[in-house]
């Protein structure tokens, strides 16, 4: 059987990786109907950091009732997932670019 740690872990990596198809979808959509690349990856990208930021944000609220090793732990956790989702979320719009433009055009 799961603890109340473990399941607080598995919804925290959940929610931080919710933020990318969130983010992704958002980008897509206003792309596809607004033509505007620039300013739309940029807030998606933003959209995506907030996310990360209000989970390890929530991360460290939960965590110091159990140990400080558990705290630490969970914001290098949140920290990495987070900037891996950053990164993956901005190769893959700059790969579907041109087509998100040609989209909008038609």
């Amino acid at each position: 059987m799961l603890s109340e740690a473990d399941l607080n872990i598995i919804f925290y990596i959940i929610f931080l990786l919710s933020g990318l198809p969130l983010s992704y979808k958002y980008a897509v959509f206003m792309v596809k109907h607004t033509g505007m690349v620039i300013p739309h990856f940029f807030i998606s990208l933003m959209m995506n950091l907030c996310v990360g930021t209000l989970g390890i944000i929530g991360w460290i609220f939960y965590a110091p009732k159990i140990s400080l090793y558990f705290t630490l732990g969970g914001i290098y956790l949140g920290a990495w997932i987070t900037a891996i989702s950053l990164i993956l979320l901005f190769t893959v719009l700059l790969v579907k670019r041109k087509a998100l433009l040609k989209s909008f055009e038609h």
